[in-house]
């Protein structure tokens, strides 16, 4: 498997629920197609660099998963064909990955992100 990260710009009129209807059909899919999810990272609303569908801001999305070519094909035929999305892009950033060593990697990432903080709060 490959891992591939893809940042994509939902409509940011949406309400709550919708939007993260929208996130999880993303999500659901690659885990349908038997791919990994290592993290989905939610960045909010920002304002575009330009205007995209008459809106000058988004809702950023960022998903980095493990997956074989074909089911990238299949997540951006679908980001294409949902109307919420105003734009996408995936970019591969590693071949032949072991998911489960990338999931617990971030897992350790986070671990170590998350003692640093309470460290630093608790010297305050």
């Amino acid at each position: 498997m490959n891992h591939y990260e893809t940042i994509y710009i939902v409509n940011p009129t949406l309400d709550d629920d919708a939007l993260k209807e929208a996130i999880e059909k993303f999500s659901d899919l690659i885990k349908k197609l038997k791919g990994f999810i290592v993290k989905v990272n939610e960045w909010g609303k920002r304002k575009l660099a330009y205007e995209l569908k008459q809106f000058d801001k988004g809702y950023y999305v960022v998903l980095d998963f493990c997956a074989l070519p074909k089911m990238v094909r299949e997540l951006e035929r679908n980001l294409k064909l949902d109307e919420r999305i105003l734009k996408y892009i995936t970019v591969k950033i590693d071949e032949n990955i072991d998911p489960k060593d990338l999931v617990s990697k971030e897992k350790e990432t986070e671990d170590t992100m998350e003692k640093s903080h309470n460290e630093h709060v608790e010297e305050k």
